[in-house]
């Protein structure tokens, strides 16, 4: 028995040191290679940078076809709102769903749950078409409304579980000293389910940023070009300048990599918490 658990202690750790290996190396490389020149990151690419170079972050920040702070505030526009409202609504849509036994509220819950089935690109060419009509394409609401489409069902799904799991008594205790559904919710639910709400906007905040499609064909590039955007359309010109690709690469990770050495014990709180509480 305890050959079998080492053994299994063993392939587990083994398991994990790739996958380690397997995320470590890109950002490695990416980081490593945006102070190299393009001759050294051909010659040796997983070597340091000895010397290095400052080129690669220079051009970036001064990089006349892209203004890579006008990107991050396009992106950082986007995030916000988007996620805001996500969590806005889908915690309603889930108190709702949780405190409600009628037939309209579990109906809304199954038809959230189908939603995380079906990924919202499979109905991009209708949402265009939508967008269009409404005038919304190339706009920044237009893109924040299909981020919020896209994001909601997950979000639904993750409030849901943490709101059933609060004692009613509590909202029960609430409405009889004169408190609204309204002020009950804001005041007693959302501090309640904290870890939930972190956890949440991690994720969808994360999958905001990263996200290139959405941006690129609702948006499209120049002014109004997110950070993923903005570096594709940028680098397009200069593909064999791997110093300066991997440059606009690094200036797009960072800001996720900081926020998540920040954040990662909120996300492994938060989803433990969920398991429990699920």
């Amino acid at each position: 028995m305890r050959a079998k658990l080492r053994l299994q202690g063993i392939l587990s750790g083994a398991v994990i040191t790739i996958l380690a290996i397997l995320f470590v190396v890109p950002i490695y490389i990416t980081l490593i290679g945006a102070f190299k020149t393009d001759e050294a990151i051909i010659r040796t690419p997983l070597m340091l940078p000895v010397p290095g170079t400052l080129e690669n972050i220079k051009y970036v920040l001064t990089d006349p076809s892209a203004n890579i702070l006008r990107m991050y505030a396009n992106t950082i526009i986007i995030v916000i709102f988007a996620l805001l409202t996500t969590v806005a609504v889908s915690s309603m849509a889930a108190f709702y769903t949780s405190r409600n036994k009628t037939k309209a509220a579990n109906f809304l819950y199954v038809y959230f749950i189908f939603g995380l089935m079906i990924p919202y690109q499979m109905a991009f060419i209708g949402v265009v078409q939508i967008l269009k009509k409404a005038q919304l394409v190339g706009t920044f609401p237009g893109v924040i409304l299909v981020f919020i489409s896209g994001n909601i069902m997950f979000s639904v799904f993750m409030y849901h579980g943490f709101i059933k799991s609060i004692p009613q008594e509590l909202e029960e205790a609430a409405s009889i000293d004169g408190a609204g559904e309204f002020r009950i919710f804001w005041q007693i639910i959302m501090p309640l389910v904290k870890p939930c709400t972190t956890t949440t906007g991690i994720f969808v905040g994360l999958g905001i940023w990263n996200d290139f499609f959405t941006p690129l064909i609702v948006l499209g590039g120049g002014k109004k070009a997110t950070v993923t955007t903005g570096i594709y359309t940028s680098i397009g010109m200069f593909t064999s300048r791997w110093g300066y690709v991997f440059a606009y690469v690094l200036f797009a990770s960072l800001p996720i990599i900081i926020a998540y050495i920040f954040a990662q014990k909120n996300i492994i709180s938060g989803l433990t918490a969920g398991a429990v509480k699920g």
